[in-house]
């Protein structure tokens, strides 16, 4: 084994660290921390992020559950590269209890707290939308490739096509991407807060007994934005789950209106969105959190992994393109 693999790397870190599961990095590996079950997050392709990292859930401290950060050397030390360490949470991934038939009652318990978690992270406020430029968490700008829809599916249309989703092989594509774009490009301007970015049952850990939320994983996604965002993050993973016919169907059902609910409630209760602000529509935060989901969706479909090597994140995104081409199709 090579000095420079990861995996000898973390060695160097944590005792007998093997690679964590359920994460894509290959920077992620479980271990020991002077006898205590931990994690160390590598920043080998991307180093620059540790500190944007580290910035984010001191900022957090104490407002969302987070893992404890035991050591951190965001701009390396000694010859490693950047990392954080922080202790195991106790308990399971929230996608696997509810993919195993997670009890109803804490199903729809565990919606609730996400959406109070989204709750608070739209309550932190970003100057503006865009990625982190640094420590501080100001916002730069966003590459004219993401500026919207349209520009993102032109500058992913190549992957798109390589994964059987071009023009020609899904015609309503373009089409239901270009009414996303429109329906968001209408309206005022959202206010900026803190998005996770990738917020779904992979980076949540949860008592398996009572549903509660003990841990928000990864934030390297995250940045200025709508709080809307991880919503749609949330809700695609649940009408996957909700529509798979599995035996965890009914779980992420009771997620998905435990989620759906608090926030509805929350919004209107709280005077954060009025009726009139939503043109009348008490759906329309939901239609916009699928609109922005299409962006994640876009990144996820044009990935060259293809057929059974494929991770299911890739899949799903995939199966919901066409889901709306399908429907554009037939309009």
């Amino acid at each position: 084994m090579s000095k420079s693999d990861p995996l000898s790397i973390a060695a160097k870190v944590l005792h007998e660290p093997q690679v964590a599961t359920g994460g894509f990095s290959g920077e992620t590996f479980a271990g020991t921390w002077f006898r205590e079950p931990a994690f160390v997050r590598l920043y080998l392709r991307k180093p620059s992020q540790a500190v944007l990292d580290l910035a984010v859930m001191r900022r957090l401290s104490g407002q969302v559950p987070l893992p404890k950060i035991l050591a951190a050397e965001p701009r390396g030390v000694g010859g490693l590269p950047p990392h954080i360490v922080t202790r195991e949470v106790e308990g399971k991934r929230a996608d696997q209890l509810l993919d195993r038939g997670l009890p109803l009652p804490a199903s729809n318990a565990l919606g609730r707290q996400c959406a109070r978690l989204v709750t608070r992270l739209r309550e932190v406020r970003a100057e503006g939308h865009g990625p982190w430029a640094d420590a501080d968490l100001r916002t730069s700008q966003w590459p004219p490739s993401q500026a919207d829809l349209i520009a993102w599916y032109e500058h992913l249309e190549a992957g798109l096509a390589a994964a059987g989703l071009g023009r020609r092989s899904t015609p309503g594509l373009r089409a239901a991407v270009a009414a996303a774009a429109q329906r968001l490009a209408m309206g005022p301007p959202r206010p900026a807060s803190l998005v996770h970015g990738d917020l779904n049952g992979k980076n949540l850990i949860v008592d398996p007994n009572t549903g509660r939320l003990r841990g928000v994983l990864d934030w390297e996604f995250s940045h200025g934005g709508e709080w809307t965002e991880d919503v749609g993050n949330l809700l695609r993973a649940a009408d996957h789950g909700a529509g798979s016919g599995e035996v965890g169907a009914a779980s992420w059902s009771a997620f998905r209106r435990g989620l759906v609910d608090a926030l509805h409630t929350g919004i209107y209760e709280d005077g954060t969105v009025s009726t009139a602000t939503l043109g009348g529509l008490d759906d329309d935060w939901l239609q916009r959190a699928a609109d922005l989901d299409v962006f994640a969706l876009l990144e996820l479909s044009a990935r060259p992994e293809r057929g059974a090597a494929a991770p299911a994140p890739v899949v799903v995104a995939r199966t919901a393109l066409r889901s709306l081409a399908a429907v554009r199709g037939r309009r």
